[in-house]
């Protein structure tokens, strides 16, 4: 194996073991519904298969592969945790959020919050409407802002 090969396998390595940790340590209480789900694992299939047939397949290709297949199902999930709001492995913590706002649009629920960066949305399920709503009232550093 080359050094560069080595290197690609170790920070990949690195990558799912993080990823990994962040997705047990943040258990959802409320999932929400992630539009892009499919994106990460269509990707990293197709990179798996360009990788298999094209004509300069080597050993240390199939250990990055292997290394690459986690990174497709992991951080993929969105939510309510009890530290904050979870989007692909990344968790905005309540005290990061100035405001934010519940509507009903068609099918889904979605909850709109205000941050430093911009205004994010998160979809849910309109059976989780009740839930959502209890949950984010009983949070204290949290404001309602209605639209």
């Amino acid at each position: 194996m080359s050094v560069s090969s080595i290197v690609a396998f170790i920070f990949i390595l690195i990558v799912d073991i993080v990823l990994i940790k962040i997705d047990r340590k943040n258990k959802l209480i409320i999932a929400g519904t992630n539009k892009y789900k499919v994106i990460m694992p269509v990707v990293v299939i197709g990179f798996v298969i360009y990788t298999a047939i094209s004509k300069n397949f080597k050993v240390e290709d199939m250990a990055i592969l292997i290394g690459i297949l986690p990174l497709a199902f992991v951080g993929n999930k969105c939510g309510i945790t009890e530290r904050g709001i979870l989007t692909n492995s990344y968790v905005l913590t309540w005290n990061k959020i100035e405001t934010y706002s519940l509507e009903e649009q068609r099918n889904k629920y979605v909850l709109s919050y205000k941050t430093n960066v911009g205004v994010r949305r998160l979809l849910f399920n309109e059976k989780d409407k009740d839930e959502v709503k209890k949950y984010l009232l009983g949070i204290r550093e949290l404001k309602y802002a209605r639209k």
